[in-house]
């Protein structure tokens, strides 16, 4: 006889049982990124889609490839992601340690995305005055 069995016999309510969301399985389509814009100098990557742990390892190939070339300006546009997790925000801190020893500029730009916009002001306000960064 299970507690809850043990319970119901007994007269009272057993306690509400809390399902868990099932997990995500990983998907092929969850991101998506193409060059908006190239020059010897430059480079504008847009991405869109959702960037969590499933897809974080695309993003951080994708833009390891494009600090290896040592444009001058990598812009990496988010105005198309609808989700941005932590696993994405550590590829973002990441590329941007990896940019700088490679001495490319770094430019993250949220555009539109709430999503973006929201992930980054909440880094900015975790990090603070002199927190580094890893």
């Amino acid at each position: 006889m299970t507690t809850h069995d043990q319970l119901r016999a007994a007269g009272v309510d057993p306690p509400p049982t809390h399902r868990l969301p099932a997990p995500r399985t990983p998907s092929d389509g969850g991101l998506e990124s193409r060059i908006r814009w190239k020059s010897p100098d430059a480079v504008v990557v847009e991405v869109t889609g959702e960037v969590d742990l499933c897809t974080a390892a695309r993003l951080a190939a994708l833009l390891d490839e494009h600090v290896r070339a040592r444009p001058g300006v990598l812009r990496v546009d988010l105005g198309k992601v609808w989700f941005l997790g932590a696993a994405g925000i550590r590829v973002l801190l990441r590329a941007q340690g990896r940019a700088e020893a490679a001495g490319v500029h770094l430019v993250v730009d949220p555009g539109g995305s709430r999503a973006a916009i929201r992930a980054l002001e909440l880094l900015d306000r975790l990090r603070g005055p002199g927190l580094p960064v890893r």
